[in-house]
């Protein structure tokens, strides 16, 4: 260019191609707000052709130069431009939440240190000796003691697999929430009294780098029962014989766990999005299939589709509470779904049932 301004220095233009002399310049008609100020200053600067070629270039020069910190004042005064109205009412909520969350805890906090004095605890004495056994690692090496005692029976028991074979077809906020339902799904298989191996096959992408944020993933993991790996569900457990796929869309009821196999939970949060995707794949692999015995025991005003955790703890708690499904899946159903115990609501209303004959029995005697 004959004005001698670099690419680099003037990336929004180009050479005006109408002569080869020419020292016009032009932005380029897909270049944002910057490059037509750039343009337009060149332009003004190169409209005198009597000019001197040095003159018209240190004029350009200077200009561009001058115009550079005022479109970075442009973009600073952009940043601190004011919130919208949703965007104050959407703070103005999260604030709310967050205030809601720190005052629950809190009175969760009062009320068991309330509890604790009421017994008579020395909270004081207890904080004192926990920390000492902390020091000494003697707190440490009780709950592995404890945690070895209850996984006796792990071993004679049935495993359960979280299957993440359709990460590709979720969203990023879709994928979080797996991630979230993975993780509470192995706090509950920790703290049960009678765990259970739990593992995650095609754990890999977006939720595996999210796993690798929580703090003792998964060093401190792998040594509670719990593995996991970047193969397919179908490498990870060739044994095709031993795989129960649990999707609500099976015609099979599953009547009771059994020991020797491995029940799959798909990972899936798809808002009602992929229909039949988990009995598809299972079907294509030849696995069977089955759904919780929900319809069975519990009467539900919503869905029986259910996330991953609550599945997953509604295992734990039937081979925790006997073998009984319906407590199993009182015990860990949300209560928006209002679920309520099939022979509760006969019983219920077989009472009403009664209490109108009686009604009517007396109406007629008084009559």
């Amino acid at each position: 260019h004959r004005t001698g301004i670099s690419d680099a220095r003037l990336p929004f233009l180009k050479h005006c191609s109408a002569s080869a002399g020419c020292n016009c310049f032009m932005s380029s008609p897909v270049e944002d707000k910057e490059a037509s100020v750039g343009a337009s200053v060149v332009a003004s600067s190169s409209a005198d052709d009597d000019d001197d070629d040095n003159d018209s270039n240190e004029t350009t020069k200077d200009a561009l130069s001058a115009s550079i910190p005022e479109e970075s004042n442009a973009k600073a005064n952009a940043t601190d431009k004011p919130m919208s109205k949703s965007q104050r009412k959407r703070q103005r909520r999260w604030e709310m939440a967050m205030e809601k969350k720190r005052r629950r805890k809190q009175q969760e906090k009062d009320t068991k240190r309330a509890k604790a004095l009421a017994q008579g605890r020395d909270l004081d004495e207890e904080r004192r000796l926990q920390e000492e056994r902390t020091k000494s690692g003697e707190g440490a090496r009780k709950r592995e003691e404890k945690w070895l005692e209850r996984m006796k029976a792990a071993d004679t028991s049935f495993r359960v697999c979280i299957d993440c074979g359709y990460n590709d077809r979720m969203t990023q906020k879709e994928l979080n929430s797996l991630a979230l339902q993975i993780r509470y799904s192995y706090s509950c298989n920790r703290k049960a009294e009678k765990p259970v191996y739990y593992s995650v096959a095609g754990l890999d992408g977006t939720i595996l780098e999210s796993m690798k944020k929580v703090q003792g993933f998964p060093e401190q993991w792998l040594k509670r029962a719990f593995s996991y790996s970047e193969r397919p569900l179908f490498q990870l457990h060739p044994d095709k014989s031993k795989l129960v796929y649990l999707t609500s869309d099976s015609e099979n009821t599953l009547d009771r766990l059994e020991d020797d196999k491995i029940y799959v939970i798909g990972g899936i949060v798809d808002r009602n999005r992929l229909k039949r995707a988990a009995i598809n794949r299972a079907e294509q692999n030849g696995i069977a299939t089955a759904k919780l015995p929900i319809t069975d025991h519990l009467q539900l005003v919503t869905t029986t589709v259910l996330t991953c955790n609550h599945v997953f703890e509604i295992l734990l708690k039937y081979r925790q509470n006997g073998n009984d499904w319906k407590k199993a899946m009182l015990d860990v159903l949300p209560n928006r779904k209002e679920a309520q115990a099939k022979d509760d609501e006969f019983a219920a209303s077989g009472a009403n049932d009664s209490a109108t004959a009686t009604k009517e029995t007396h109406k007629a005697s008084a009559a």
